[in-house]
């Protein structure tokens, strides 16, 4: 997935990490997370990168999921949207890209 990001234009950086990843976020566009991690889940993850959070971030947070009842409730969750087409790496460049040009578009009607 990173490279096939990258070769896309865009900056990646991935974490295995389960602490001190709210670090990155005020130099993040996107955060990816997948819900099905050993030890822990994606609420979990959100809910601490929400809170970790500065208030004037502009990141969206976006959940990676498969599963159809998940995806379902990703709001619910504290996600701002879902890519529900895990694996599936053509999908999860253009959903990237389409999430993108959602902040693109905010920064627009600030202007």
């Amino acid at each position: 997935m990173k490279r096939v990001l990258e070769a896309d234009g865009h900056e990646v950086t991935t974490t295995t990490r389960t602490v001190g990843n709210a670090r990155y976020i005020p130099t993040c566009d996107l955060v990816i997370i997948d819900y099905h991690m050993p030890g822990l889940d994606g609420g979990t993850v959100i809910s601490s990168l929400r809170a970790a959070s500065p208030a004037h971030a502009q990141v969206l947070f976006y959940l990676y999921t498969s599963d159809v009842a998940l995806a379902k409730d990703y709001a619910k969750m504290g996600f701002d949207g879902c890519f529900t087409d895990k694996g599936n790496i053509p999908a999860l460049v253009r959903q990237v890209r389409a999430a993108i040009r959602v902040l693109q578009m905010r920064a627009l009607a600030k202007k």
